[in-house]
């Protein structure tokens, strides 16, 4: 049984195939049950045109936020209609959400005199906030606050309250007891996405998190052996249900298989799914 519950068409924006295209890919590599779980949407949903003969369970990345840092929340099996109703009117257009974000850390920049190089390049339809921000930023700010890659600067943007360009993300995304209680009112089950990817202390994020969510993403590209195996081993000490998936964008840095799965796990995962 293969399954994956992480994958992202191109309404993720940085998804490269259109769901059509992405569920073939899936099923060509002999994947069982998937899930497509865009960034705050799940538009690529209505654009599903043919009986693909495997099983597809609704899903969504969801953004939200607990005492102020966000976190991403992997969202399951919700009534479709109405989900797509919310997350169109609370995460708006991904454009739109983009540009407030950019807008606001332009601001954040100028007000601590740090320049931005070609300001006038970005497009909101094309990119990321924070990965345009990255690329004009000055070499020497990323140095110092030992910068990477887009991801370090998302993160603690949006989590480290100290960071010179931290914005409360409560301008663009709901608090994690909002987000809850839609997808529980609408027979969904909400999972922490990645816990190992928050600039964090594993165990911090998953205190933060476990009050409020159904389960963990055990596996999530490039997880270790060792990470999956505790992962799995907290689930299973907090009466917590496990999730698993690749984060698969259709480039070469994140891979369609999810690695280190047990027969036990696999058997977990498909009792809730069932």
């Amino acid at each position: 049984m293969k399954i994956n519950l992480h994958v992202h068409s191109n309404y993720s924006l940085d998804g490269k195939y259109d769901v059509n295209s992405l569920i073939n890919i899936l099923k060509e590599n002999n994947f069982d049950i998937i899930s497509i779980t865009d960034h705050d949407t799940c538009q690529a949903y209505k654009d599903i045109e043919n009986n693909y003969n495997i099983r597809i369970i609704n899903g969504i990345e969801a953004d939200a936020i607990i005492n102020n840092h966000t976190y991403d929340f992997l969202c399951y099996g919700f009534n479709l209609d109405n989900i797509l109703d919310y997350a169109s009117k609370k995460y708006r257009a991904i454009e739109e959400r983009q540009q407030i974000l950019f807008n606001e850390l332009v601001k954040l920049c100028e007000s601590k005199n740090i320049k931005l190089d070609n300001i006038d390049s970005y497009n909101p339809k094309l990119e990321y906030a924070h990965g345009a921000i990255y690329r004009m930023l000055p070499s020497d700010f990323l140095e110092k606050n030992n910068i990477t890659c887009t991801g370090d600067l998302y993160r603690l943007s949006s989590i480290d309250s100290n960071f010179p360009l931290y914005i409360d993300m409560h301008i663009v995304w709901p608090d994690i007891t909002e987000l809850v209680e839609i997808i529980h009112k609408n027979n969904g089950k909400v999972f922490i996405a990645h816990p190992y990817r928050y600039n964090k202390d594993v165990l911090d994020v998953l205190k933060d998190v476990k009050n409020y969510v159904d389960g963990i993403e055990i596996c999530n590209n490039p997880n270790s052996k060792e990470e999956v195996e505790f992962l799995y081993k907290y689930a299973k000490d907090n009466n917590l249900l496990i999730s698993c998936g690749s984060d698969y964008h259709g480039d070469s840095k994140h891979s369609l298989d999810c690695n280190y799965l047990t027969d036990e796990m696999i058997n977990d995962i498909l009792l809730w799914i069932k």
